[in-house]
């Protein structure tokens, strides 16, 4: 669970995130070839820095290597290079720029100072990196409405700790990495599954003022800020589904063998039944097939049923199902919340971290900030390391009781303590991002804040 550069998220939310495009790599080749429809394409124009070679005995970093290790870095990326450096003439760059979007490339870097902020100006996701101790006259005032970003790299190594260097560099692949999820976002399909009249579920008394056309409206807003498609069905569509009809009523050998491997894993179960997992992991393969059906890529499941006029025993909740899907790099949520569930997409395709949703309090006398939910990453780290968790009955149950058919299966995650956590969200109205940033608090070992019985509340 390391921690996303703050600087990166809060700079992107004010501009970056929106349509892209980019290119394959030369050394400032005239005519380049024609982009790869897979791969986010990004133009690298290179002026140049001081000091001059005749001015020191310094040698930098090369142009090349500085593209080399980006390259290998950003994986799936291509960048085309013009540097000026190597008799490109700003005039023919600049004339390029103007038809950058209509070329295929998805983004923009400018290394060094730009002598024409028309560079700035090509409408795809900029990043202008400044070279230490050169002259910075930077043009921050125009990156906002620019959707332009900084960084910075030392090419001449003047910093004496090298890891300081290394940061910028690691800074600016980060910030590679975005350009290249927003391009990816742009593919992506989302399937809300929820009967609510509006297409992303709101409460309180924001549901009582949501402006006219709200479902256009926000959609409209997604579709220009990311080009992610969305698709509303309810629980009619889901539980008149043969294939979900057939899941439901009869054994199923593959949600058997999903639930006894959740329930392996386990730490413990408490307060639900083995039959009620194997409900949860029949949700998971009814909305993978969902998901399948309607060619998603990503999906929220607001319904709690896959069979028409359910009984209070019938209810079933995604909560392990979500993290199943975070397993496989899917996103999916339980509930239809699409900035949240645009938040996370933007997270795992640019650094391939799985998120929680979750109910956001804040204890002033114990200094912690509580995010609870049903459902949360097994993987945080996005590698092959687990967390150890609890199988507890779901809070949402209607059978008012413990360990009896309709409690569901939820999870409570223990995560170590300690660990970097960033809490953001995303809106695409404002297109501004919600943030603040702490470490997880030790639940079971070392100094509680609270006592071992506060996971059953969960």
């Amino acid at each position: 669970m390391s921690e996303p550069s703050r600087r990166t998220f809060l700079k992107v939310s004010s501009g970056a995130l929106g349509v892209c495009a980019a290119g394959v790599p030369t050394a400032g080749a005239a005519d380049p070839p024609k982009p790869r429809a897979d791969r986010t394409k990004i133009v690298m124009v290179m002026f140049g820095i001081a000091p001059s070679l005749d001015d020191t005995d310094l040698k930098p970093i090369s142009n090349d290597n500085i593209v080399r290790r980006l390259q290998r870095e950003c994986d799936g990326v291509d960048f085309v290079v013009r540097d000026l450096n190597r008799g490109i003439r700003l005039e023919s760059v600049l004339a390029e720029a103007k038809d950058l979007r209509q070329a295929g490339y998805d983004g923009v870097i400018i290394y060094g100072n730009p002598r024409d902020y028309e560079l700035l100006r090509t409408g795809l996701p900029t990043i202008n990196v400044a070279v230490l101790n050169d002259f910075m006259n930077l043009p921050f005032p125009l990156y906002k409405k620019n959707r332009c970003i900084a960084a910075m790299l030392d090419p001449w190594q003047f910093s004496a700790d090298a890891a300081v260097s290394e940061r910028m560099l690691r800074d600016l692949v980060e910030k590679v990495k975005l350009i290249r999820a927003i391009r990816q976002m742009r593919r992506e399909r989302i399937l809300t599954v929820t009967d609510s009249p509006e297409v992303n579920v709101t409460y309180g008394d924001v549901r009582k003022n949501l402006p006219a056309h709200y479902n256009e409206t926000i959609l409209a807003a997604i579709d220009a800020t990311f080009g992610t498609r969305v698709q509303k069905i309810g629980t009619a569509e889901v539980v008149s589904d043969p294939y979900i009809r057939e899941l439901w009523s009869k054994e199923s050998r593959e949600a058997n063998e999903i639930a006894a491997r959740w329930i392996a894993g386990a730490v413990k179960m408490a307060y639900t039944l083995p039959s009620e997992i194997v409900r949860s992991a029949k949700c998971y393969l009814a909305m993978k097939h969902l998901m399948e059906r309607y060619e998603a890529t990503a999906m929220a499941f607001h319904i709690r049923t896959l069979v028409a006029n359910p009984r209070p025993e019938d209810r079933v909740f995604p909560a392990l199902a979500v993290s199943e899907f975070q397993l496989h790099n899917t996103v999916a949520k339980c509930q239809s919340h699409l900035n949240i569930l645009l938040s996370e997409m933007l997270l795992q395709y640019a650094y391939g971290r799985p998120s929680m949703l979750g109910d956001y309090s804040v204890d002033a006398y114990n200094g912690t900030s509580i995010v609870q939910h049903c459902e949360g990453p097994w993987n945080p780290w996005g590698d092959d390391r687990r967390v150890p968790y609890l199988l507890v009955d779901h809070r949402e149950r209607l059978i008012r009781r413990r360990a009896a058919t309709g409690v569901g299966g939820a999870m409570c995650n223990l995560y170590p303590p300690d660990e970097p956590v960033t809490m953001w969200q995303l809106d695409v109205f404002s297109k501004e991002i919600l943030l603040h940033t702490g470490k997880t608090v030790p639940i079971f070992k070392g100094a509680v804040k609270y006592k071992d019985h506060f996971y059953e509340m969960m």
